[in-house]
């Protein structure tokens, strides 16, 4: 019988629907790097998250795995564990990138919406039973009639087209290779991203997070964005310079920033992100849903039926390309 090492990590989660949708697959869970040590030996597949994979976790693996073939990532980043020593050559590595994109992208537009019209202080005079409709009303806008820059279109930057759209929204983008659809009215490759960014009023990073675009978004480009813009990172937090992005919130070089993601997670808690008042930190929540297990399940379970049939993965990663 096929076993599958189903890592729970940090938060455990009932997988009784993933064995109903492959019920002859021996599914068996594990918490810490100890439980995988000791199971992995004889496994097939290891499904894990990428908040766990720290370096016990690929001692655990690369030391144990005798049998295994496929390491199963229930989050779209690998980072982790590429930065802790990576995986046994040969191994095949899918992801669950884009199983989020509904939920990420109504989380960023959650950002953006609290920044635009200015919830923070709305929140903060509830707590005072403070009246502030004349203070705020000069600081708020409206979407209807704005332009979106999304900088990186994977499905999530097409989801967040979609819901720009239905804001009345311009939209453009910075790809490589995407072109302009019925949501996207004009696309910039890289070179030009400060063309698109002059344009905007609100700014979606959603790029992927490799060597080449680390601290993608620093001074010089958030130079080039409107003064009163604002600026989302639902994506990772190497993306960002943060100094220079707290340096252009505290100078009014942009309105605001809205961010799930930062450099360090969990956040420090003496970093200066958390005291810059246009500044709003969630704590890498924006992939989180109510429906999220489901959809995690059902691509598992059809990855496994790909699996035993002989035939390549769905959502496959070329993590060796991503080895520094």
């Amino acid at each position: 019988m096929m076993k599958v090492i189903f890592n729970q990590g940090v938060n455990k989660i009932d997988i009784s629907g993933l064995r109903a949708l492959s019920p002859d697959v021996d599914f068996v869970e594990t918490h810490t790097a100890d439980d995988v040590a000791r199971e992995i030996g004889d496994a097939d597949v290891l499904s894990i998250t990428n908040r766990v994979y720290l370096a016990d976790m690929v001692k655990a693996v690369n030391e144990n795995a005798k049998t295994l073939k496929w390491i199963n990532f229930r989050t779209s980043g690998i980072d982790k564990a590429l930065k802790h020593g990576g995986f046994l050559p040969g191994t095949v590595v899918t992801n669950a990138t884009g199983l989020s994109a509904p939920t990420l992208s109504e989380h960023a537009f959650s950002l953006f919406i609290f920044l635009a019209r200015n919830f923070r202080a709305t929140e903060e005079a509830s707590t005072r039973h403070d009246w502030i409709r004349d203070a705020v009303s000069p600081n708020v806008f409206s979407f209807a009639g704005r332009t979106m820059a999304i900088l990186g279109m994977g499905q999530i930057g097409q989801s967040m087209a979609r819901k720009a759209k239905a804001f009345e929204m311009k939209v453009i983008a910075v790809s490589r290779d995407y072109k302009p659809d019925e949501f996207i009215d004009e696309v910039f490759p890289r070179e030009r991203v400060k063309e698109a960014l002059a344009q905007a009023d609100a700014v979606l990073i959603s790029m992927p997070s490799i060597p080449e675009t680390h601290g993608f978004m620093d001074a010089d480009k958030l130079s080039a964005m409107k003064k009163s813009a604002y600026l989302v990172n639902i994506a990772r937090g190497a993306l960002v310079n943060e100094p220079d992005l707290i340096a252009a919130c505290k100078s009014g070089q942009i309105a605001g920033a809205g961010l799930d993601v930062t450099v360090e997670e969990p956040t420090p808690a003496d970093s200066p992100l958390w005291d810059v008042p246009n500044i709003v930190l969630t704590p890498h929540i924006g992939g989180v849903g109510d429906h999220t297990p489901d959809r995690q399940f059902a691509r598992i379970a059809k990855n496994i039926e790909l699996y035993r049939a002989g035939k390549p993965l769905e959502f496959t990663v070329d993590w060796e390309s991503m080895v520094d």
